[in-house]
């Protein structure tokens, strides 16, 4: 089943599948190589796995 658009599935640094609500995200931020950490409305984060470039293409194409 593919993801809805306002919706991307990604990894974190811990291998644990996480899905981001597109709608929700506020910015990217570079954590590490091929790390990238994803900032949401109300302040929390997540570490995904993936440059900086290849999380943003995913999530604007």
């Amino acid at each position: 089943m593919a993801a809805s658009p306002g919706r991307q599935h990604f990894v974190d640094t811990n291998n644990q599948k996480i899905v981001a609500v597109v709608q929700m995200i506020t910015h990217l931020k570079q954590a590490g190589a091929e790390r990238t950490e994803v900032f949401f409305v109300g302040g929390n984060s997540v570490v995904v796995q993936g440059a900086i470039d290849d999380v943003f293409g995913r999530l604007w194409p």
